[in-house]
């Protein structure tokens, strides 16, 4: 009973959620022999998932206990550590044979116990380990499923798309991956142009179709925002594609997943999955790092054995806020290739030929490797984008995502230091500055939001009667709430979200809005999906007040293009004010001037992958805020490994 007393202390202190104490005593009340060990261990698992690891990685575990579990928690107060048992010492508790004692105990050996041992390495909920053989065996088969084309045939329908250039084209490669077979992943940066290869994509699977009839075309995104932004992409690509293409979609209508799947009233499940699956022949995925490992099963279990999946996303931005980090991990190396000769023999007979009589272009050596079909198997059906055309690598934001995200620091420590006068020396640095301060409050980053905002108090004081209708007055707020936006690394504390907010607030309106949820001029932010009003989780309003005789509304865009939407506030039930929102919220989104806030303290969350999400939600302007230029530089040097085993 010490063990399981160890817990319940942990549980009383915050360091446990409920959920991970309950499955513990529950499997202790049904184990006999080491009843407390194995529980132990599975209320572990459990809180891993809740830090969004899918297992309990043993070796991990063996080598750092307390910086796998990461117990205690951030903000534990001295009281807390004192009351609690260390996770060192429960862990030692154990003893050290509990792992042989583990693969032969009940839990773990019986056909639905609730634990599953993989391989001595990983302990998993079976729920979560049955959602990573899922994955794992559809995509396998997927990727199985070779589709014939002549190489000669395609070659030419992508000649008319992409043009006959004199140099590899990635955005040709990946339309030509996604041609081969039942699965393909096309990962790269803002402005690689993903939405651009995918309807050049979607032509040519048209283009090439066995039957007669149109193939069934589904277009999803892990978020409303998300999805809304994608078809608004594909809609402007659409009109860009060559005359002789017109027949590509004819529905470019994006959904969300659990729209696409079919939400079922109080129930996990969905009412597409293997028994009844989806009436489609390619489903396209956009943001694909926001899909957890329970949804890309789901996804997977839904779609008809012979259906393309393709996956759309940037391997290097933040995983899922649920478990796992399936893009990521079947992603993981794209930079280097690790193509087969086989694949590579197959992308390069599509290329385009030039005039003069040379053997096809040839994939830069060091993207081949022998062993790559047996090593790197998803990497045979993925595609890297490798040139942005919204940021050029070596200036401004181009330049400090780059450095972030490959986790070099001896230039972005220069930078940190010397931002205001690299910036006035270096035109090509102009754009990205680090505004340090020591409290949230500072008046410097006052006078930032308040000239960020200026725009859109400017155009609220304005009013419709200075603009010709209502509607062009509406959709002038709407575009300026893109223009400036504060991002935060954490949700609360003195630097997080709701703090921002409140400053925000106070700063642009003064104390006469504090009694007021719904003053208007506040920005807000849809938490939920609500079906009933059609606005999706991510969606972006603000409160406005057209009319002095009639009551607030607030302001929305339409699902048509050009239309908006005013409603009262009486009917929003999953709003927060949108000043400020959390990195993890802004994807999918970009901003004219982005501000990215960094806390003074370090956490667990502080991450290359937070840091680089946030600074390429920048179209233009980016500006660095934080205390400690140090923790800028920790936060590169930390990197999200999430456990798994789906490679």
């Amino acid at each position: 009973m010490q063990l399981m007393s160890s817990l319940r202390t942990w549980y009383e202190h915050g360091w446990l959620r409920a959920i991970d104490l309950s499955l513990a005593e529950y499997l202790y009340h049904k184990l006999d022999q080491d009843a407390e060990h194995i529980a132990v261990l599975a209320a572990l698992v459990s809180h891993q998932l809740g830090h969004g690891h899918p297992c309990l990685d043993l070796a991990k575990l063996r080598a750092d206990v307390s910086g796998t579990l990461q117990l205690p928690p951030e903000h534990t107060s001295y009281d807390s550590i004192r009351a609690c048992v260390s996770a060192q010492q429960v862990v030692d508790q154990l003893g050290a044979d509990i792992w042989a004692r583990l693969a032969n105990s009940e839990a773990v050996t019986q056909a639905n116990s609730p634990l599953v041992l993989q391989n001595q390495q990983r302990l998993y909920l079976r729920r979560y380990w049955n959602y990573e053989q899922q994955i794992t065996r559809d995509l396998q088969d997927r990727m199985a499923r070779l589709y014939p084309i002549a190489s000669g045939n395609l070659r030419d329908t992508l000649d008319d798309l992409f043009g006959q250039e004199g140099v590899i084209s990635w955005q040709r490669l990946a339309c030509a991956m996604a041609v081969r077979s039942g699965f393909t992943i096309i990962t790269g940066g803002p402005g690689t142009g993903k939405t651009y290869t995918v309807v050049r994509l979607l032509a040519t699977l048209q283009k090439h179709r066995i039957n007669s009839e149109p193939l069934r075309i589904r277009l999803a995104a892990p978020t409303g925002k998300a999805a809304k932004r994608m078809e608004d992409s594909i809609s402007v690509e659409l009109k860009m594609l060559p005359a002789a293409y017109t027949e590509v979609l004819t529905d470019n209508q994006a959904v969300t997943l659990h729209r696409l799947l079919g939400t079922r009233a109080r129930s996990r499940a969905f009412r597409h999955n293997a028994r009844n699956p989806l009436l489609a022949d390619v489903v396209i995925i956009d943001e694909a790092s926001m899909v957890d490992i329970e949804m890309m099963a789901a996804i997977t279990s839904a779609l008809a054995p012979d259906a393309r999946l393709i996956l759309l996303g940037d391997k290097d931005q933040l995983a899922s806020v649920e478990a796992g980090a399936v893009l990521g991990q079947l992603c993981d190396q794209a930079e280097k290739g690790h193509y087969s000769p086989d694949v590579a023999q197959w992308l390069d007979a599509t290329q385009s030929l030039p005039e003069q009589e040379t053997p096809p272009l040839r994939l830069p050596v060091h993207l081949l490797n022998q062993a790559g079909k047996g090593q790197w198997p998803y990497l045979q059906h993925t595609v890297m984008l490798r040139k942005s055309r919204r940021f050029k690598a070596e200036e401004g934001i181009g330049k400090l995502a780059t450095e972030i995200n490959q986790q070099q620091t001896a230039w972005l420590s220069e930078w940190l230091h010397h931002s205001q006068e690299l910036a006035s020396t270096d035109e090509k640095l102009a754009n990205i500055q680090f505004l340090q301060v020591a409290k949230s409050s500072a008046e410097p980053l006052k006078q930032l939001v308040l000239n960020g905002y200026q725009g859109l108090q400017n155009l609220l004081q304005a009013g419709p009667s200075a603009f010709t209708d209502i509607a062009v007055w509406g959709d002038a707020l709407l575009l300026q709430l893109e223009q400036f936006q504060l991002l935060t690394a954490l949700r609360q504390g003195d630097w997080g979200m709701q703090r921002l907010n409140e400053l925000a607030t106070l700063w642009l309106h003064g104390d006469r809005v504090k009694s007021e949820q719904w003053f208007v001029g506040r920005p807000v932010m849809i938490t939920h999906n609500d079906y009933s009003l059609d606005l999706r989780n991510g969606d972006i309003g603000i409160v406005v007040q057209p009319n002095p005789e009639e009551p607030p509304r607030v302001l929305f865009r339409g699902h048509k293009q050009g239309s908006l939407r005013w409603l009262l506030p009486s009917r929003l039930t999953h709003v927060e004010t949108a000043y400020a929102m959390t990195i993890h919220k802004s994807q999918g989104s970009e901003f004219t001037h982005t501000v990215v806030v960094v806390p003074d303290h370090d956490a667990p969350l502080l991450t290359k992958e937070l840091l680089y999400t946030g600074i390429t939600r920048a179209r233009q302007q980016l500006t660095l805020v934080g205390a400690n230029p140090k923790l800028v530089i920790q936060a590169t040097q930390r990197r999200i490994e999430r456990g798994g085993g789906l490679t």
